[in-house]
């Protein structure tokens, strides 16, 4: 705008310059030549100039989520301590590499939350001096002696109860578990499907140490008998599912569990001592990763509350100190 009239203004000086003439005119001929002069510095120093920036785009202030007006760089992922659902709704293989991503984070948190809590420890403890006294008491040798040589379970049985019961295929179901949460956009099977992938490690690698520790013979001749895999195992699915689920599916679950239990004995792959301590270790450590994922709000649990007086529903806030 202002450039436009400095030009207007030489013009017309320049104009009256002609007409007046004189030492007038000179004067204002001069002037009109500076008046252009000082136009044409100011487009130079305008064209060398840069641009100046633009302004950002207005987010609010909280976590974005997919769909809630994404930024140019592309959509922010809402943390994993505050995600229900998948990172990227509708779109499985960008979400499947977010959860790759994210995998050790949750992992170690799962980690330090089970080893951390006086009652797993305290389970583990109990664990281990359960089996101790089992064996002390002379209880494995009195169970071998019934099942050397008598199978009660046929061969079929005891092929399920080994392969279903195995860590090495409960890992796989519950990544099948997990790619139907994700397709069918069940959230709740999708959050219970990491948490059961993240307990089975966590026994996995829990009895490993202890089978290295103990160092005990199986009664099939194997080393590192105590405790039983398969049965921590399948009590620590059993456990997350229940938390999850309740007692419809738990339940049956439970008792999947303790047929392995049983038929890892039947089978002679471990004594008594073996599998009862590997329940106990499954059932603890299956319940404390999945009480870590659950709600919580300001350290403290999200929980159902219904008043039987006014019958009334809600939630309320639960902690520890």
């Amino acid at each position: 705008m202002r450039g436009g009239v400095m030009k207007r203004t030489a013009a017309v000086v320049a104009i009256v310059a002609m007409v007046t003439g004189g030492p007038a005119g000179r004067c204002l001929a001069d002037a009109a030549f500076l008046a252009e002069r000082m136009e044409a510095y100011r487009t130079e120093v305008l064209a060398k100039a840069e641009p100046a920036p633009a302004a950002p785009a207005a987010f609010p202030p909280v976590l974005q989520t997919v769909g809630s007006g994404d930024p140019p760089d592309g959509p922010h992922v809402t943390p994993w301590r505050q995600r229900v659902g998948p990172a990227y709704p509708g779109d499985p293989w960008r979400s499947v590499a977010q959860d790759l991503a994210e995998l050790p984070a949750t992992l170690w948190d799962d980690t330090v939350a089970t080893f951390t809590d006086g009652r797993v420890l305290l389970a583990l403890g109990a664990a281990g001096a359960l089996g101790a006294a089992i064996n002390g008491a002379g209880c494995d040798d009195a169970v071998a002696r019934r099942t050397d040589g008598h199978r009660q379970l046929p061969k079929a049985l005891d092929g399920i109860g080994g392969c279903l019961g195995s860590p090495a295929n409960q890992f796989p179901i519950a990544a099948g578990l997990y790619a139907i949460g994700l397709l069918a956009e069940d959230d709740k099977l999708y959050e219970t499907s990491k948490t059961l992938i993240n307990a089975l490690a966590i026994n996995g690698a829990v009895n490993v140490v202890l089978k290295a520790a103990a160092h005990t013979e199986a009664p099939n001749g194997g080393e590192n008998g105590w405790p039983s895999g398969h049965t921590s195992s399948s009590f620590a699915f059993a456990t997350v599912l229940y938390e999850s689920y309740g007692p419809a599916v738990g339940l049956p679950l439970y008792a999947f569990a303790a047929f392995v239990g049983y038929e890892r004995i039947d089978a002679r792959n471990h004594d008594l001592s073996d599998v009862l301590s590997g329940a106990v270790i499954g059932t603890a450590i299956g319940w404390a990763v999945a009480n870590n994922h659950q709600p919580r709000l300001l350290g403290m649990d999200v929980l159902p509350m219904i008043d039987p007086a006014s019958g009334t529903v809600g939630v309320m806030l639960a902690g520890r100190w």
